[in-house]
Parts: structure tokens; C-alpha cells; sequence
């Protein structure tokens, strides 16, 4: 591959505008030649160029197109100044090209860096203004994990969190004193509500039926698929318990039992088993657990192709409801994998990540990267282990959410 900036030069300088929402803008074009790129994104002096709310901006060739010009918006940082711009183009074989230019923006104003973050605190005080003010509830200690993003900094943030009768309120205050919320309702798998409720609590025991559905085109052997159950859920389980232990805690609020069936064929292409299906063809009663996943091994993906094609791809898994209405029939969590020798790393995961959806964790949530998985493999760890509420925030050696006044509440926790 070879790149090249289009409408600016080394030293060049380049004039601003202002968008809809008062940032400064200019639209920069990079062409790619030589090889068909599969995505094209900007770095200025080492930060990604990021949209309104702070999302990194890339410019993806899904077509293959070749020559590629790529146009990308980038809101300069600090306004106006002298920037490096690096763009950078990655092709489907993982290689990697990229070209530098000098420029100085004119025509906006220099802005001044972002204030200080506030403390710890300070956050505390603001979220409870912040929960007394939207939603007439009183939270006096919620609670609280920082993150920090010195390559991207307008997504540093403080992320707070409280499952509070019935309500798991959460809320993003950013370093640009911008907020995010994403509340929603919580239940558990003994008070389902017949509502469109995706939230389960995430304390007690749950069960989980893992059902392989073997599509016939990746080699898997059955023994080998269901051998894998334990071995994650076991791991799993030593996340929570190791959590628990660094805390303070003699054991975890959650655990995860699993049993493993398998389907040697898929009944109808493309869906989602029934229950009347498992019974029969899995041997299972899927009444007596409380997550039903669905693992369809399948090199084509063939039901996210169907309904999901949108944003899932091949080997991808979406989460689809917790405790509530069964809107998507009795599965809760859908995932493909389509080579056996993936089957690990997709377990590991539906069960780290789809399952932490299921009670509460979101998708703007930042994983603890480079962990390790079972038997020493690379995994990433979605578990929002504070935000679940598994710390004590108010002082009194509970869990806040087994605690029966949580949060420094008066209770109860339902």
C-alpha cells in the first residue's frame, strides 16, 4: 500500500471551520494505492481523530475499493497550532502503511487543555447531586472507578453505578464536565418482570445451558466442545472469587454453574432454538436454568447473517435479554464460532463479556486489556467488578449489592 494526503502537504497550512456543534473541523482525504486498505484512521500529535462524543473516526473500505480515498473529519484538539498528521492504512492481511504531514491550523482560536479531573470526592458529591436531582433518590456513596485515556483524553471519565430498587442508575461524568447516562431497570431470575427488561442483579447463583449447534462446516468434534464448558466457567468463577478475596470478601456475590448439551444439526437454519427443540434434540430441560446460550458453530454465522448483519460478524455474539420479557424466545445470549480452534476464545467470550451484559455492563465500558484466559490464553476482562456494586462503598463490610442498605442508604435492597 501506498498513501498519500490529497488536499494538504508537509509544512502546508491548513484553514478551519466550525460545525454544527461549534468545533473546529477540516476534512482531511488520504488516498490509498497500490493494495485495497480495509480501514484508514488519523493520529495529530499522537491523539485519534474523534467525533462529538469522543468515538475515534475511521474510514472503512467494505467494498475493497482500490484507489480508496478516504475522508476523514477531524476536529483539531487545541484548535488552532501546528499538528503532526499521521494517517495510517491497514489491509485485511494485518499490514500496515502510513504517511506523516506538518501542517499549522489557522482561522479558530487556540483552546486552553482540558480542566482537572475531579476527585474522587468531588465525584462522589456530584453524582449524588446528580441522582437527587434527575431521579428523586438519594445515593449518598455510589459507586465509583476512574479511567483514564492519555491517547484519547476527551473519553477520560469517572463511571459511577448503584442497583437501587429496582433501578441500576449509571452515570459517565467526563473531564470536559459533559454526562452520559445509560440507566435501565433490574430484576432477577425469581421476579422476572413481563417488560422489555434486559438487567438481571449480579448476586446469587445462576445456571447457564450452553447448547452447541453444529452447522457441519468447522471441523469441531463434539467431545471437544462441551470439555471446553467447564474449564471457562471454572475460570470465570476464579475472576469473581479473586475479585472478592482482594476486597476483603470470603466468597463473590455471583456464581456461574454451567452444563453443556449439543445439537448435531440445526433444525432451521438460521434461528434460534425452541424450547420444545432443546428438550428433544439436546436432552435438556431449559426450564431449570436460568440463561440459555446458544453457540451455533458455523463458518457463515448464518443467523447473525439473517438478522444481525448489520454489526455482527462471523465469530461475533450478541446478548439479548436478561430478566425480563422473552422477546427472542428462551435464548439469552447468541454466538458463532467458525473455527473449531477458536472454540476457547469464544466461550471465554460469551462468558466474560456477553454474560457481564447480561447483568448490567456496558458497551462504552473499558476492559481490562491483556488479561489471561484459561490455559494461558489472551483474553480481555469485561467484568465492571466496582460497578456491579461487589465493593463496599459505604463502610460497613457489605458488598453493596447483598448489602440491605447499600450505597449509604436507609434500604431496603430489593
Amino acid at each position: 500500500m501506498q498513501l498519500r494526503f490529497i488536499n494538504l502537504t508537509d509544512s502546508d497550512t491548513v484553514s478551519a471551520t466550525l460545525d454544527a456543534n461549534g468545533r473546529p473541523l477540516v476534512m482531511v482525504q488520504v488516498e490509498v494505492t497500490g493494495k485495497a486498505p480495509m480501514v484508514v484512521d488519523l493520529e495529530a500529535n499522537g491523539l485519534p481523530a474523534v467525533d462529538e462524543v469522543g468515538q475515534i473516526v475511521e474510514a472503512l473500505n467494505t467494498k475493497g475499493v482500490l484507489p480508496f480515498i478516504a475522508e476523514i473529519p477531524w476536529s483539531p484538539p487545541n484548535g488552532g497550532g501546528e499538528y503532526t498528521l499521521v494517517a495510517t492504512a491497514l489491509d485485511n492481511d494485518k499490514q500496515i502503511a502510513e504517511v506523516t504531514a506538518h501542517v499549522t491550523v489557522t482561522g479558530v482560536a487556540t483552546f486552553t487543555p482540558l480542566p482537572p479531573p475531579l476527585s474522587q470526592e468531588q465525584t462522589t458529591r456530584r453524582v449524588s447531586e446528580l441522582f437527587q436531582e434527575k431521579y428523586s433518590v438519594t445515593i449518598p456513596a455510589p459507586s465509583l472507578q476512574r479511567f483514564d485515556f492519555p491517547k484519547n483524553p476527551t473519553r477520560s471519565r469517572w463511571i459511577a453505578a448503584a442497583y437501587y430498587k429496582g433501578m441500576r442508575y449509571y452515570v459517565q461524568i467526563f473531564d470536559d464536565a459533559h454526562i452520559e447516562w445509560s440507566n435501565g431497570e433490574y430484576s432477577d431470575t425469581t421476579h422476572r418482570l413481563n417488560k422489555d427488561i434486559y438487567f438481571c442483579r449480579p448476586a446469587g447463583t445462576y445456571r447457564v445451558l450452553v447448547i452447541f449447534v453444529d452447522y457441519g462446516n468447522t471441523g469441531t468434534v463434539r467431545e471437544d466442545a462441551l470439555v471446553k464448558v467447564p474449564v471457562v466457567v471454572d475460570w470465570l468463577n476464579g475472576l469473581y472469587t479473586s475479585f472478592a478475596t482482594s476486597q476483603g470478601f470470603a466468597s463473590a456475590p455471583l456464581r456461574i454453574e454451567a452444563d453443556a448439551a449439543y445439537v448435531a444439526s440445526p433444525p432451521v437454519l438460521g434461528e434460534l432454538l425452541t424450547a420444545e427443540q432443546i428438550s428433544t434434540l439436546a436432552g435438556k430441560n431449559p426450564s431449570s436454568y436460568d440463561f440459555l446460550m446458544q453457540i451455533d458453530l458455523d463458518v457463515n454465522a448464518t443467523y447473525a447473517a439473517r438478522y444481525f448483519s448489520d454489526f455482527l460478524i462471523p465469530g461475533g455474539g450478541i446478548a439479548l435479554q436478561g430478566c425480563g420479557a422473552n422477546k427472542f424466545g428462551v435464548i439469552n445470549i447468541w454466538s458463532s464460532v467458525t473455527d473449531s480452534r477458536d472454540l476457547l476464545g469464544g466461550l471465554v467470550m460469551d462468558f466474560n463479556h456477553e454474560l457481564s451484559h447480561l447483568f448490567g455492563m456496558m458497551d462504552d465500558w473499558p476492559p481490562q486489556l491483556g488479561a489471561t484466559g484459561p490455559e494461558g490464553i489472551p483474553a480481555d476482562d469485561w467484568i465492571p467488578y466496582v460497578l456491579f456494586g461487589w465493593t463496599d462503598t459505604d463502610g460497613d463490610g457489605i458488598p453493596e449489592i447483598i448489602d440491605p442498605t447499600p450505597y449509604g442508604t436507609t434500604g431496603p435492597q430489593p
